[in-house]
């Protein structure tokens, strides 16, 4: 299950030395394959711990043109990056709970959809995060983005904005696990899936990624291509 997953990231990461760059506005040019070429994409990232985390949104691009800069900060649905995969989390909300701005990397799945990893997001998850800084301050503040670290969840983007150009987001619990597994027709993976007993840990990207690349589910639109 490790190697299955470190293979997938070191997918997701890899960035080829001539990088071609190109953004798209909306989800329905994502799947169009609609893009808009750019000369360069400069990929920041604030948090030095993203050399070995994949999950999180803090990654800004920027191009050196400050035209750019405001469609890709504000209108931009993903950038493409060699052969990285980056999609804005502005718009993206999840139960009315929204990321906040900044990228996040992105992985297409099945034909339509992107999966994504990131925080445990909402009402529940804001209030763990404020009660751990105030009870321990800066030091629970280190604390709690380590736990978070460890406690990636997946999303999936599989619908465009609405009417106020917000994304609803899906997250991956065992019932989405489920269909996807029968839509590819793997119905073997059920028992691997629910050999951790623990529902919270179920949910969590290092366990569900193993099951959904088995599924075939990360290489289907690779597929379609060909």
């Amino acid at each position: 299950m490790k190697k299955n997953l470190i293979t997938f990231l070191l997918t997701i990461i890899a960035i080829s030395a001539n990088a071609q760059c190109k953004y798209c506005n909306t989800y329905e040019d994502f799947i169009a394959d609609r893009w808009q070429k750019l000369d360069t994409i400069y990929c920041d990232s604030h948090s030095k711990m993203r050399q070995i985390w994949w999950g999180g949104n803090d990654y800004k691009l920027t191009t050196g043109d400050k035209a750019t800069n405001k469609i890709l900060k504000k209108k931009a649905f993903a950038v493409m990056r060699g052969d990285t995969l980056y999609v804005n989390c502005r718009n993206l909300r999840y139960e009315n709970t929204c990321f906040g701005n900044g990228y996040t990397k992105a992985m297409r799945i099945g034909q339509r959809s992107l999966l994504f990893v990131n925080k445990i997001i909402g009402s529940e998850a804001s209030s763990d995060v404020m009660r751990s800084q105030f009870l321990f301050g800066v030091i629970g503040s280190m604390i709690t983005a380590s736990e978070q670290m460890e406690q990636q969840v997946c999303y999936v983007i599989s619908f465009g904005a609405n009417n106020n150009g917000e994304i609803s987001i899906r997250l991956i619990d065992d019932r989405l696990v489920e269909q996807m597994i029968t839509d590819a027709h793997h119905y073997d993976l059920y028992d691997e899936f629910y050999a951790e007993r623990d529902p919270e840990k179920r949910l969590l990207a290092k366990h569900v990624i193993p099951i959904l690349e088995k599924a075939g589910l990360f290489s289907q639109y690779l597929k379609k291509q060909h």
